[in-house]
């Protein structure tokens, strides 16, 4: 699979796909991107207990990820600081692989860091190029496309090799969201998964 972190800068587009999911992906196959796979992911970010990380416009973030099958692979701890750019974004970016993820979980906790807030998501990821091609599925907000290359060149030129111009940027982080989100809903206790299946 594609690994664009090698050297840490975050560079990519997020669009906002409208209808079926499904259809978004077999759209995109038809293009050319080569299926990788699916997953869920459970996102937790944290914080110093007074809070320096957002005050510095960075995050921590912890992904956890599952696939359909039920295989369990490794985590993944993530930085990324402060973000520049509207259409096609970039920020420092550093993710690190780590496992098991149970105690990735608790090294952090153990190093003074809190939860600030946890999300699920699904993913479904392709390659193109030297692009990561990812379709998310986000509980509440629907579904969403992100393109991310080396450069910004070669972001706008997959969109554009993708067909996908038709599709509207969206500017707004998924941390931005979710957190907007959880603070009009305190029932959610600083969590926003999908609903358990019966």
């Amino acid at each position: 699979m594609t690994r664009l972190h090698h050297t840490p800068n975050e560079i990519e587009i997020k669009l906002r796909v409208p209808g079926d999911y499904e259809q978004m992906s077999r759209r995109i196959g038809q293009a050319g991107a080569q299926y990788v796979r699916d997953v869920t992911e459970t996102n937790i970010f944290l914080d110093t207990s007074d809070g320096q990380l957002r005050a510095g416009r960075s995050v921590l973030r912890l992904r956890h990820r599952i696939t359909p099958e039920g295989q369990v692979l490794p985590s993944i701890i993530t930085w990324k600081g402060r973000k520049s750019g509207t259409e096609i974004s970039s920020r420092p970016s550093i993710d690190v692989s780590a496992q098991p993820p149970a105690m990735v979980e608790l090294l952090l906790m153990n190093l003074g860091y809190v939860k600030t807030m946890e999300f699920q998501k699904r993913r479904r990821s392709f390659e193109f190029r030297d692009c990561l091609v990812e379709l998310d599925d986000m509980p509440v907000f629907g579904y969403f496309l992100e393109i991310e290359a080396p450069t910004e060149a070669t972001v706008a030129a997959a969109r554009h090799d993708l067909a996908l111009d038709d599709l509207a940027v969206e500017e707004t982080s998924y941390f931005s969201m979710v957190r907007t989100y959880l603070q009009k809903h305190p029932e959610l206790a600083g969590k926003l998964h999908f609903p358990m299946m019966p």
